[in-house]
């Protein structure tokens, strides 16, 4: 075996382990920021503020299904963070924009995190920081382009009703 098939499992195993937990915490950081936002909403806007995008193409980017996007991008256009603007190139598509107040809240909530998450990893010495960057970016870029698995369907209800005990 190389050690180029060892080590994915040990990439991937790391990603498992630590994802969940720095998901939870960049939660609760975005939850009390002002305003508060959800992880979807700052992908939304990192996402949007890197390039116009369409609905579909945020949809892909944020890992959310048709009918959520609409419902996030809503949101995000009440919110008075997102612009919807006719495409150059086509005027029957609708490209997604930051509104100023948009890009405000994105630079302010990536600086809270940046200073939030920085003071954990903190101790992380240079070399592996940067290795850490790098494989994160890459990951990153993977999945933000692949759209997440399906649901499985529901659980088919019991075909008999449970037994009473007495």
């Amino acid at each position: 075996m190389s050690l180029r098939a060892r080590s994915k499992p040990d990439a991937a195993d790391a990603l498992v382990a630590a994802a969940p937990l720095a998901t939870r915490w960049i939660q609760r950081l975005l939850a009390a920021h002002a305003p508060p936002l959800t992880v979807v909403q700052y992908l939304a806007l990192r996402a949007i503020a890197a390039e116009p995008l369409t609905a579909v193409e945020l949809a892909r980017r944020t890992g959310v299904s048709g009918p959520a996007v609409s419902q996030l991008v809503g949101e995000l256009e009440r919110a008075g963070l997102v612009e919807r603007a006719p495409a150059p190139d086509d005027r029957r598509r609708l490209d997604l924009g930051l509104t100023r107040r948009g890009g405000r809240v994105l630079d302010s909530a990536s600086a809270f995190l940046r200073q939030r998450i920085g003071e954990l990893l903190g101790e992380i010495p240079r070399p592996e920081a940067d290795a850490l960057a790098r494989g994160l970016g890459y990951v990153g870029s993977v999945l933000a382009g692949t759209p997440p698995p399906r649901r499985p369907p529901p659980p088919p209800p019991p075909k008999h009703p449970p037994a009473r005990t007495r």
